[in-house]
């Protein structure tokens, strides 16, 4: 979830105690983090807005919280604060954080998009990731249960979704959904390039929660309809569209990923504030192709509707009665879908 306007102080209330730990990703090739949790394991939430948390700190706090040490590690420095006390050992945190910037970070092509983050770790008595914010391309705050496994972080997405909007410029409240759909789109893609879970586990739960971004009856597009669905799953359908579009206008020389890296490139990231005009242009020029703009015709200032059966028809992706995918790699488009969400080969 995309924060705006919060103060620091709201962002930062915690104890004296607090530590910080700096993981910095240079050449990510040699230090790459992966995980061990068996791809496509179940028992993690969707990505879908987080509610409000309901739950209790383990501890009222509400003296301001300062880092006591930090650690540097290369290009991007991630410092954790625990807002009284770390919830879990606090590797496990660290690990987990390492992580999830190593899977994006992978993605931008071996840079983290911002030189550094704030994490705050707040304790609950649950167990599990909970609710996650994210401030300005500087700030994150997440809720962490006592009970929490390292299982628990190997399968989870929070980190991954809240640490994408760092990498993507600010917009208008009413383009709101290019935001918060970029994370739902990208957090799986990274993750199945990670090796963090497997492409079936990203095209099922495609399967499974991609029709929530379809629009209704009276949809005006998505620059102007923010239910839920259209926020979240209409920004990631929007998203898949042009990742599809990249493809096939660039005949496979091009995907998603260098239409962000060459937004990154010229100071996109959520540090700033742009227009979406300036997202399309720089995007476009960075694979030479007109995807952004044309898929934003259709979906964003029209409802867009995409046949859903139709295109996984097309991509190859065959959904199953007990809720998995099975693969066609004679389809038309199966090419295209594997290149989605697997990693080019080093130097590609």
């Amino acid at each position: 979830m995309d924060g705006r306007g919060a103060s620091r102080r709201a962002r930062g209330r915690g104890a004296a105690r607090a530590v910080a730990v700096a993981v910095t990703l240079a050449a990510l090739s040699s230090n790459c983090v992966r995980s061990s949790a068996a791809p496509g394991s179940s028992g993690e939430q969707e990505s879908s807005p987080p509610a409000a948390s309901k739950e209790t700190p383990a501890e009222e706090l509400e003296d301001e919280p300062a880092p006591a040490a930090a650690v540097e590690i290369g290009g991007a420095r991630f410092t954790v604060i625990y807002d009284g006390r770390a919830p879990v050992p606090e590797a496990s945190i660290e690990d987990w954080i390492r992580r999830s910037a190593t899977l994006i970070a992978e993605y931008y092509s071996g840079d983290f998009p911002v030189p550094d983050l704030e994490i705050t770790i707040t304790p609950s008595r649950r167990s599990g990731v909970g609710f996650g914010q994210h401030w300005d391309g500087k700030w994150l705050r997440i809720t962490v249960g006592e009970g929490t496994t390292p299982q628990d972080f190997e399968r989870d997405w929070v980190m991954v979704h809240e640490m994408l909007h760092a990498c993507f410029p600010d917009l208008e409240r009413r383009h709101r959904w290019m935001q918060e759909g970029l994370s739902t789109y990208l957090e799986p893609i990274a993750r199945a390039r990670g090796g963090n879970v497997s492409d079936a586990w990203v095209w099922s739960k495609w399967v499974r929660m991609m029709h929530n971004g379809r629009p209704g009856f009276g949809d005006r597009g998505l620059d102007r309809t923010h239910t839920w669905g259209r926020v979240y799953w209409g920004g990631a359908l929007f998203w898949l569209m042009v990742d599809l579009e990249i493809r096939q206008q660039s005949k496979g020389a091009a995907g998603l990923e260098h239409a962000l890296r060459g937004i990154v490139a010229a100071g996109g990231n959520g540090r700033v504030t742009w227009s979406t005009d300036k997202v399309i242009e720089l995007g476009d020029a960075a694979t030479k192709t007109t995807a952004l703009r044309d898929v934003y015709t259709r979906m964003a200032d029209a409802p867009g509707d995409v046949e859903l059966d139709a295109l996984w028809a097309r991509l190859g992706v065959l959904p199953q009665e007990d809720g998995t995918v099975e693969f066609n790699d004679d389809a038309p488009l199966a090419a295209v879908r594997q290149a989605m969400t697997r990693a080019p080969d080093a130097g590609a």
